[in-house]
């Protein structure tokens, strides 16, 4: 298994990779962001989504969706328009330190102690990066709200509990928390 400084070094460069993505994002589209969110699937290499009103406004135009499922739809980090920014441009030094960290696991450590070992350093990650203020500060920060999710989800996966650990209360974290429940 890995150790502390091993995952240290992995939470930096996580920090680094999503905190360069998501400050891109935010600055070559202009605009308002609500929803940020780091992902990890099967295929054991996190990637950022986010959601725009804008984007939103858009997507469900073009995705012709109905009044019934807009309220899900403005939380779906997969169907954002915005899912996988980055990755080829950020994620290189991430994708090797997982790569190096996957060669010394079976198949039962990665996707048992290891997979749950990512998901709290992609946590810690997105803990630094907001207290570093880039989803913003006080009254701005409470109009957005950020998390660490797996795909597909599954019973087991404690994304609720990560969104009131990285989130202030808030309206808007009330109602992702409705949605997404």
């Amino acid at each position: 298994m890995h150790t502390e400084e091993d995952n240290e070094e992995l939470i930096k460069a996580l920090v680094k990779a999503a905190g360069t993505a998501f400050l891109s994002l935010k600055e070559t589209t202009k605009e308002h962001f609500y929803f940020y969110v780091f992902i990890f699937d099967q295929g054991l290499h996190p990637y950022i989504s986010a959601w725009s009103y804008e984007a939103l406004e858009k997507s469900i135009i073009e995705q012709l969706i109905s009044d019934e499922e807009k309220s899900w739809w403005k939380w779906d980090c997969a169907d954002s328009p915005y899912a996988v920014y980055g990755y080829d441009e950020f994620f290189g030094e991430v994708s090797e330190l997982l790569d190096q960290r996957a060669d010394q696991l079976s198949i039962d450590e990665l996707y048992g102690a290891e997979w749950v070992t990512r998901m709290n350093c992609m946590e810690e990650a997105m803990k630094r990066l907001d207290h570093s203020g880039l989803f913003g500060t006080g009254k701005e920060r409470e109009c957005v709200v950020i998390n660490v999710e797996q795909q597909p989800p599954d019973e087991a996966s404690s994304e609720y509990d990560r969104a009131l650990r990285l989130n202030p209360a808030s309206a808007l974290l009330s109602e992702y928390l409705e949605t997404c429940e």
